[in-house]
């Protein structure tokens, strides 16, 4: 702003050529001419820098519209942009609606979108299978794959079971079963249970 002050007052006072005037300024003719203008027309204010926004939107959604979307949401607060374009469309099916996410931006510009509190969902038991910090507190559990037996005649495959103990790696058991159903497994704890104690939690292994 200083310096274009400073060119103004050197340009009326005629110290120089114009062409050299912008030159030892550093700007192009035309912008001294630019400055010349605004200054004639406006005074020292009009140097000033302006904004280069449009002075009109073509895309710009008519008031009339927006007062009928902003009047909706506040009667229905949960609506969200789709359902308010939904019903204004069947409300006043003559009315030009802009997209959903236009809505959307409207209805966060005049403060009708409240942020959701992100309500965090996990299971009791994540953090007690997360500590291992001594023996007993989580056994680990899984099916090791199968593989066939006896040559795969009749389809006949086995299952390893394993159970291990989280905090020392301890291998528990380890039981063959012709079938991964519950009551096979469920003779295989009871047996571990017996010679080691119940677990604070059981954990299943995945692959």
């Amino acid at each position: 702003m200083s310096e274009r002050l400073k060119f103004i007052a050197a340009y009326l006072e005629h110290e120089a050529v114009f062409a050299d005037l912008c030159h030892d300024f550093g700007i192009s003719r035309k912008t001294g001419y630019k400055w010349v203008r605004r200054y004639d027309a406006d005074g020292a204010t009009a140097l000033e820098d302006r904004s280069r926004a449009p002075h009109l939107h073509p895309n710009a959604v008519p008031a009339k519209i927006v007062e009928a979307i902003l009047s909706l949401r506040c009667r229905h607060p949960r609506w969200g942009p789709r359902k308010l374009r939904v019903v204004l469309a069947r409300q006043q099916p003559r009315m030009v609606l802009p997209a959903a996410s236009t809505i959307g931006d409207l209805l966060k510009r005049n403060g009708l979108v409240h942020r959701r509190r992100r309500i965090r969902r996990s299971s009791p038991y994540v953090d007690r299978l997360r500590q291992y910090d001594a023996p007993n507190a989580v056994w680990c559990a899984d099916f090791k794959g199968c593989f066939p037996i006896g040559g795969g005649r009749d389809g006949e495959r086995c299952h390893p079971l394993t159970i291990s103990d989280g905090f020392s790696r301890y291998l528990l058991s380890c039981r063959a079963l012709r079938r991964p159903l519950h009551r096979c497994a469920r003779r295989v704890f009871e047996s571990a249970f017996r010679e080691y104690g119940m677990p604070q939690a059981t954990r299943p292994q995945l692959g």
